[in-house]
């Protein structure tokens, strides 16, 4: 069976049931009322049964419209009838039943029009909050993604600070080193192309959920839930592959200096804590010669005690 037949059946028969279902309800509340007014002897029955047919054309459109018009019609033969024979008419009878067939023409049309348009409306405006929902959540995508690498950005970061409360992480802060001197020697478009590719490479090696544009040839890598043997293997890892960063069949020179801490992040104040003593590993890694990584436990003491540097760790610190 073709997809689009499976999918005919499965998304059409729940709309019919519930379209017979309704019929059904119709037809049982009109054959009530025809019995009551049967019952009773009520001298004008078509003013209660032109009540139903409208009340629950208005609800369930056309199809119950139909079906209760059908019964005020046969009803009305059936009392308008000679001897109640369905077959046998005075003139005035006749013309009676006739106005009341127009009668009940016109009303299913009209009623089950606007029912109609209301159904369309609503059905519109399911389709325009959906939508509308799919647009915010693609711009709140856009928004906490980098334009160049592709991978989430501070805003992102800052969204995602009370995703790592109470939990042990590993926090590294890396940059490329001499990037300035790659530009200048090959160019801003294989600069471009090296932190497109260094964020591949640090999307997969640690994951593109805990992998942050920090700015520049800056990233962030905040990894839960780890041991530091594990972390310390996808470090290696990510050396490796960044050696292997090309462009046109050509090696490139891209290696990169990095700083990490690993400890308890209990607040989302001591992320912005881990961050900076992460930095400052960073650059004691840059004194030791680049290329290289120094990690070491986190101390909130001693994160408190480094200077705020012009490095944004400021700015996010009023963001926390």
């Amino acid at each position: 069976m073709h997809t689009a037949d499976r999918e005919g059946r499965t998304n059409g028969a729940p709309d019919v049931r519930r379209e017979a279902k309704r019929v059904l309800i119709a037809l049982a509340v009109m054959l009530l009322m025809v019995a009551i007014v049967f019952a009773f002897n009520i001298p004008n029955p078509n003013m209660l049964l032109i009540t139903g047919l409208a009340v629950f054309t208005s609800i369930y459109g056309y199809p119950a419209g139909i079906a209760c018009g059908l019964v005020m019609i046969v009803y009305s033969m059936y009392f308008f009838s000679t001897d109640h024979s369905f077959f046998s008419y005075t003139a005035i009878n006749l013309q009676k039943i006739g106005v009341i067939v127009l009668g009940v023409v016109l009303n299913t049309a009209f009623i089950g029009n606007l029912k109609h348009r209301q159904s369309e409306a609503a059905r519109r405006l399911r389709e325009m909050n959906q939508e509308l929902q799919q647009d915010n959540r693609t711009l709140e995508a856009a928004s906490m993604t980098d334009d160049l690498t592709g991978i989430r950005n501070r805003f992102a970061l800052r969204r995602d600070y009370s995703r790592f409360e109470n939990r042990n992480v590993h926090v590294m802060m890396l940059d490329l080193d001499n990037f300035k001197a790659l530009n200048d020697q090959f160019g801003h478009s294989a600069g471009d192309h090296i932190l497109r590719r260094l964020s591949a490479v640090l999307a997969e090696t640690f994951g593109s959920e805990w992998c942050y544009r920090y700015g520049g040839d800056e990233f962030l890598v905040v990894l839960p839930d780890v041991s530091e043997g594990a972390f310390l293997g996808k470090l290696e890892a990510l050396k490796r592959g960044v050696r292997r960063i090309d462009m046109d069949d050509e090696r490139l020179p891209v290696h990169f200096s990095a700083g990490y801490v690993h400890g308890v992040c209990e607040l989302s104040y001591d992320l912005r804590l881990m961050m900076h003593q992460a930095d400052s590993n960073l650059y004691d890694a840059k004194g030791l010669g680049k290329d290289c990584y120094v990690g070491r436990a986190f101390s909130r003491v001693f994160a408190e005690s480094l200077p705020e540097e012009a490095d944004g760790f400021g700015e996010e610190k009023e963001k926390v």
